[in-house]
Order: structure tokens, then sequence, then C-alpha cells
């Protein structure tokens, strides 16, 4: 009987150790990811009594603000195309900033203060403010160079994780988006409710070069005085790798290889490596692990099982077969070349503050991983200048500053080919990260003029600071 007792004693101890646990991990870990997910019911009980507080950039204009109309308030956004999949909505469901810090701007400081003040004076009981890391004038030079073109453009501080502009087209008008939730919803051909930056998944085509000579570096010894004969083609097997237009590049070395985006080079260079060791150096860049990013994004895809092919290991040197990446993605990745092989955890919100315009929470740079070594990045990122001196990137150079990219050009079954380019500049003292991914776009160059524009625009913002 006695052990019967204890038995049952440590089993209910056992469970409500597990409810605690459980209540912990709900309170403490989960509960942002819950008040802030779209299906919370929570998210359309607005308190009509209360003003939404304002969403700005980083230089106080003010982006989105609410507006009493008739007994309730009406949210209302200056610059709605432009910033349409970053500030989101609030009708229909939420999304964007206005669903993630829904709680920052719906929360009124001192409230019985505010409401005791509103009785007296009729004051408005007031939401506290947002000041988000966007810069107004780059977002719009953004959105005007994107144009028509489906696609996204990233521009990102590399020392710090900030995002200085983050646009994706199609779009939408927040401002009608109940009216227009059928058709905007229901439109999958132009999906203009995805934000591509953050969840398009696309291959990174060349781009992907830049993490395949990291790996190189840091484990082939000989990488640097190791030359490979480029005829335009080679043959894997059941595989055949081609480079541009068939181009044969002659003997090559990495950064030449790098810099004429060599594809046969750098199959090769990923048959030495081996799978294992793609995949290692892959999840230290954070492939198939979480961001920690304030918007709804998808996670870089690396699958490159320890058994595959050396098809598979051919394809995936170059940016193709199963790797996938996020716009967002390749300005981190870009951005730890740039920042001495740290990747930065990338942030939007750089504040908030009450309705005194008293500051109340701070966004404070935070690193996220480091993919490789300093040296290593030292490396990458001259073979990545030669891609602008001298390289597939050319169209990029200016003449006063030092602008260090990598095109590239991924493979589309379903239709033309997506066009990339990452860069970051100036390669000394790198100040911005620019990323532009142009769906069926063709080739990586298409991308170029863009990127250089908008590091100049950026470079220029960040001088007059």
């Amino acid at each position: 009987m006695k052990k019967s007792i204890k038995k049952l004693f440590w089993f209910y101890t056992l469970l409500f150790v597990l409810l605690i646990c459980y209540l912990i991990n709900f309170t403490l870990i989960d509960s942002e990811d819950i008040v802030t997910n779209s299906y919370n019911p929570r998210l359309t009980r607005i308190d009509s009594e209360i003003k939404r507080g304002d969403i700005k950039d980083s230089n106080g204009d003010v982006l989105a603000y609410s507006s009493l109309s008739g007994e309730s308030y009406s949210r209302h956004y200056n610059y709605p195309l432009e910033f349409s999949h970053v500030i989101g909505y609030t009708t229909n469901g939420m999304s964007g900033i206005e669903s993630k810090y829904n709680f920052i701007l719906q929360n009124p400081t001192n409230e019985l203060f505010q409401r005791i003040r509103n009785l007296i004076t009729d004051e408005d009981i007031q939401g506290d403010s947002i000041t988000l890391t966007l810069n107004k004038d780059l977002q719009q030079r953004a959105y005007n160079l994107l144009g028509s073109s489906k696609g996204s453009i990233v521009i990102m501080e590399p020392s710090t994780g900030k995002i200085l502009a983050m646009v994706s087209y199609p779009n939408y008008d927040p401002s009608s988006i109940l009216e227009k939730w059928s058709y905007l919803s229901a439109d999958e051909g132009n999906n203009p409710l995805l934000n591509r930056a953050t969840q398009g998944l696309y291959p990174p085509g060349s781009t992907f070069k830049i993490l395949t000579m990291a790996s190189a570096v840091e484990n082939l010894s000989d990488w640097n005085t190791y030359t490979y004969y480029c005829k335009g083609y080679e043959d894997y097997s059941e595989r055949t790798i081609n480079c541009f237009d068939s181009t044969p590049h002659g003997e090559v070395k990495m950064n030449s290889a790098l810099a004429m985006s060599c594809n046969t080079f750098f199959s090769n260079i990923g048959l030495k490596l081996t799978a294992p060791i793609l995949t290692q150096s892959a999840e230290k860049a954070m492939f198939n692990k979480p961001l920690d990013f304030s918007l709804d994004y998808n996670k870089a895809v690396f699958d490159l099982p320890a058994d595959s092919s050396r098809s598979d290991i051919v394809v995936t040197s170059i940016g193709q077969g199963k790797t996938l990446v996020t716009p967002l993605y390749m300005a981190l990745l870009t951005s730890s070349v740039a920042n001495n092989g740290i990747m930065m955890k990338p942030y939007i919100l750089d504040h908030a503050e009450d309705y005194n315009g008293i500051e109340k929470i701070k966004t404070l740079p935070s690193m996220l991983a480091q993919p490789f070594s300093s040296d290593t990045a030292h490396k990458v990122a001259d073979a990545m200048q030669e891609v602008v001196t001298s390289g597939t990137g050319i169209q990029a150079a200016v003449w006063d500053t030092k602008i260090a990219g990598k095109t590239g050009t991924a493979e589309n079954s379903s239709g033309d080919d997506h066009s990339w380019f990452v860069a970051f500049a100036p390669v000394d003292s790198p100040k911005v990260a620019v990323v532009v991914m142009l769906e069926n776009g063709g080739t990586g160059s298409k991308a170029v003029p863009v990127a250089r524009e908008l590091i100049l625009k950026a470079l220029s913002a960040k001088n007059a600071e």
C-alpha cells in the first residue's frame, strides 16, 4: 500500500513540475509569439477610446498615425505603397509592424492619469509610439528603383544589423486592405501580401559562392594556390555544369574565379570540400536556423546530406539544388563579410516612446553568429572587390568608393532566371550592405545598376548623419 502511495505521489509531483515548466515556457518564452500571432483574436479587440501610437522613420517622419473619425479612431498611412509590407495593416487582421508591436502601439503609458486627463480636458488617450530604423528617403528611392519589377531590396548597416530600407513588390495599399482583401488574397500569381524580403525563398545562384569561398579558405590549405582549368563546362556523371554562355575562363584561381563567377571552378571546389564540410559551413552561417527577427520570415534552407551524390554537391556549391534563401538572409551573409565575419542580429525597431516623448524601449545591437573568422572575411572581401573592379559586377564601380559585391543568376524552373546582386561599401570601413533580388530578371548583372545607385544614396544619407 505504501509503495503504491509513493508511486502516486511521485507521479503527481512529476505532473506538477511539468505543468510549472510549461507555464514558465508559455509566459517567458512563447508569450511574445502568441500575443503577436495574426490568429490571436486579441489583436482585433482594440479599445476604441485609445489613440493608437504613431510609427515613425529614423528621422522622425510619421509613417502611420491615427485620427478621430466619429466616435472611433481610424488608421492612416503617409507612404502606403513604399512601406506596405513593413508597416502592415490593422484591418481584417494584422500584419507587419502593426501586428508585431501592437501592444506597444495600443498601450497607453500612465493609463489612469491619461483617462482622468481625458475626462477633464478631452485630450486623447495616447498609445506609445515607435521609431523604426528605416530611412524614409532611402526606402522611397529603393521603391522607385524596384519599380514594377517583382522582387525586393534590403539595405542594412553591417556593424549593427540595423535595417535601413526594406522593399517588396508587388505590394498593396494598407488603407484599402479590407475592401480589396478577396482580390489580394486570391492573387496567387503575384502574391502581393507576401513580404518577399523576409518570406520569399529563392535559389541564391552565384551569390552563394561567397560562402563556398569562405568554407574553402577555412578548410583547404591550398585554396590560395590551387588552380583549375575552365573550358566553359564540366561533366559530372549525370550532370553537366556550364559557365555563363559556356564561356571558357582558362586557368583560374579563387579570386579570379569569384570575379568571373566561374561555375566549374566552384563546383570542383565543392567536391574538394565534401558535403559534410559544406553543411558545417552553412550551419555556422545560420542556414536552417532562426534569425530572431521582428517581422515574419522564412529560414534559409540548406539540404546536403553526408551521402549526397557528386551531382548534388556540385550544384549546391554554386547556389542551386535545394538551397533557398531570402533577401534578408543574403543581407546578413553579406554583412558578415563586411563586419569581420560577425553576423549581427537584424532589427527594425529603434525605440519606443510614451505620449510625452520619453524613450521607453531601445534596441541595442547584438551578435547573432560568427560564420567565419575575421581573416577569412577579409580574404572574401578582397575577392568580392575584384568582382566590381574587373568582374561581373563592374557596373557597380564608383571611382571614389571601394565597393565589394557578387552577382548571381539563379536558375528558375518555372520561368526566367532570378537576378541577384549583393554588395557592401566602402570596403575599408563598411557602412552599408545592399541586396537586390529581381524575380525573373535574367542575369545577375540586371540588378547591379540598382544596387550601385542605392549604395551611393545610402552612403550619402550616412555621411549626412
